[in-house]
């Protein structure tokens, strides 16, 4: 498993399911059938996504949508959401976060399930907890934080949805 077949899987996920639930449901299945060495790697992998993801930038966006409240448990949702839309719009709300707005109107930037897509997954195949990544846990954010009265101008599109 690599990233391409992380992210190859993640578009299949929403192929099969218009639901972030449905999507983690699909891709606990599928991850089973693939083995135990591919469901860690494939962890990896989602891990990988969501440190990218953790940018001031996206906690902008994720702040205004949750009208000022924002921490890190709802923010790991956040991104885990982003990630399960898939590498297109992953990559593009990177570039621009303002881009999520489109997807906003369709779902709740929600995934709690999706962020355990790999421990669901690993428990089923092997009874054990997916080993954890090496992180650093004391990270903040890359990028400049954003004054909470610049958020409407610096995303307006998801600002309008509020």
């Amino acid at each position: 498993m690599d990233d391409e077949r992380f992210w190859a899987l993640v578009g299949e996920a929403r192929e099969h399911a218009p639901t972030v639930d449905g999507r983690a449901a699909w891709l606990v299945a599928s991850l089973v059938r693939v083995g135990e060495r591919d469901t860690e790697r494939f962890g990896h992998c989602f891990d990988r996504a969501m440190a990218r993801a953790y940018r001031w930038d996206l906690w902008g966006v994720a702040t205004l949508i949750h009208q000022g409240h924002e921490d890190e448990e709802r923010f790991a949702d956040f991104r885990a959401w982003v990630v399960s839309l898939g590498r297109d719009v992953f990559e593009a709300a990177l570039d621009d976060p303002d881009t999520l707005a489109e997807h906003l109107v369709v779902e709740k930037p929600e995934a709690r399930a999706f962020l355990r897509v790999a421990r669901t997954a690993y428990e089923k195949l092997t009874g054990n907890e997916l080993p954890m990544t090496t992180m650093d846990l004391f990270a903040s954010p890359t990028g400049d934080p954003i004054p909470a009265s610049d958020l409407a101008t610096r995303f307006p599109r998801v600002a309008a949805l509020r």
